[in-house]
């Protein structure tokens, strides 16, 4: 009855109280859902309630494929490094001895002089 009448009295209106009267029930309509949203938000928070985002599609990103072929990969080249220090260490020891290899640092150079200018 409360409705009907300002209804009928909104028709004598002119079209921007109308336009005022609509925007603010519109404020209030998104007011009011606002600050349901916020206190089931700030209740589900307090309670520490895990979100499941989990859908239909939630196993097609489940990584465990992708950790687990990274293990592996990571596996075969540390065992290839190991492979070839080996093969690089054996190298040098089966190397011959070549001529001996002058210092940089001594004093003496290789013609025999002292350094000095």
């Amino acid at each position: 009855m409360v409705v009907q009448k300002a209804i009928a009295n909104l028709k004598d209106k002119s079209k921007d109280e109308k336009k005022a009267v609509a925007s603010g029930i519109a404020i209030g309509v998104v007011a009011i859902l606002l600050i349901g949203w916020g206190f089931l938000f700030v209740k589900k928070i307090q309670q520490g309630g895990k979100m499941n985002l989990g859908g239909g599609r939630q196993a097609e990103f489940d990584f465990s494929s992708v950790r687990d072929a990274q293990e592996q990969l990571k596996q075969g080249i540390n065992a290839t490094q190991d492979e070839l220090r080996a093969i690089r260490e054996s190298a040098v020891s089966n190397q011959a001895p070549t001529e001996q290899q002058v210092d940089p640092y001594t004093p003496e150079d290789q013609f025999g002089t002292d350094g000095s200018l």
